[in-house]
């Protein structure tokens, strides 16, 4: 019985110590990425400022950015979104309206790069100075993803009769 008993034990230890075979395959759950069907939108907003223009007469701004459905539908980094328009509208010190217009990207498509028309949306717009009868506004155009640095500048000057006009912007002439 004393010999069973030793050949059990050794028996056990020899089979405790065997490694153990490992299965090559790994089971891992599969990622599925979902495809965004609908359009992404970015939030409105709206801005409200004053600066001293004309014969040193105070204006007041609102800037106002909407998403557009009439706009034609922008695909960034392969997500769709909905491109933005954005209001200026400028008051006199007397509550009158001396401007307003709705602004997209394509009035700024002289003097924006090709990739931000294609996959960029119109993202803000802000006051920066007047130089003689002239306002000048920096306009941001690129991707709406807000962990995304791509976009580019483009200015909007507002005359004192009300004419607009787009130009590349410098910030060297800052």
């Amino acid at each position: 019985m004393r010999s069973f008993l030793l050949i059990a034990c050794a028996l056990m230890a020899f089979v405790s110590c065997k490694q153990k075979v490992q299965d090559e395959n790994i089971i891992v759950d599969k990622v599925v990425t979902k495809k965004i069907e609908a359009n992404q939108k970015m939030e409105d907003s709206e801005q409200n400022g004053s600066f001293q223009w004309i014969k040193g007469a105070d204006y007041r701004y609102t800037i106002q950015r909407a998403a557009s459905d009439s706009l034609p539908h922008v695909v960034n980094h392969d997500i769709p979104y909905t491109d933005n328009t954005i209001t200026l509208s400028i008051k006199r010190s007397n509550g009158s309206v001396f401007f307003t217009k709705t602004f997209t990207k394509e009035n700024f498509s002289p003097v924006l790069p090709k990739q931000f028309m294609e996959s960029g949306v119109l993202l803000s717009m802000n006051f920066n100075k007047v130089v003689d009868n002239e306002a000048f506004f920096v306009v941001s155009v690129g991707s709406p993803d807000e962990n995304n640095e791509e976009f580019c500048y483009a200015q909007l000057v507002l005359d004192n009769y009300g004419k607009t006009r787009a130009e590349a912007y410098n910030e060297a002439m800052e």
